[in-house]
């Protein structure tokens, strides 16, 4: 048997870290990155309008039929003044955002559909123009179960929509932080 030589045993070692990296690297060659794929991070959608971003859209409403608030935010990316309009269910709105400014529908402006043709947890369209040049989005159709679209529903908020969720004895679980006796 041939002694192993120091050349022999960097060899070895270069062809093992070699294979490692080739087998690491294979993992992200093969499998989605969700990085890569642009979304909207919020429980609103997105779309550009000429410079015009419009992000987090949604309506908020307490049922169908009731007035609903357009909400989100409309960013001016150009150098001009942009004249926006949103229509949702025959009812128009129309604002304008300078450049380099932008617009929060949730706190600068408040927008109410008189009666939204969708109830929460629909999609329903609405209609974004920016000077004459329109698209339809189709948004999320909010209610007050998360607790930060409760101030925003048109009529208030009526706390017997959530009772049901009050965490008490049948939603406690098990384990050590949960014991009968604590509560």
């Amino acid at each position: 048997m041939k002694p192993v030589t120091t050349a022999s045993r960097r060899i070895a070692a270069a062809t093992i870290a070699a294979a490692a990296v080739v087998g690491m690297s294979g993992c992200s060659a093969a499998n989605y990155m969700a990085t890569t794929h642009s979304y909207s991070a919020s429980d609103g959608v997105k779309t550009d309008v000429e410079q015009v971003k419009f992000r987090h859209m949604a309506l908020v409403t307490d049922a169908e039929g009731n007035p609903a608030r357009v909400i989100g935010s409309v960013d001016n990316g150009g150098t001009e003044d942009a004249q926006v309009t949103i229509e949702v269910d025959g009812d128009s709105f129309e604002f304008d955002v300078p450049p380099g400014e932008e617009v929060s529908l949730e706190h600068d402006e408040e927008f109410v559909v008189e009666s939204l043709e969708a109830a929460p947890g629909a999609f329903h369209e609405i209609t974004v123009d920016v000077d004459d040049s329109a698209q339809e989005l189709r948004v999320s159709v909010l209610d007050g179960v998360l607790e930060e679209y409760r101030e925003l529903i048109p009529e208030g908020y009526d706390d017997s929509t959530t009772d049901h969720l009050e965490h008490g004895p049948d939603t406690w679980g098990s384990g050590a932080a949960h014991h009968e006796d604590d509560h």
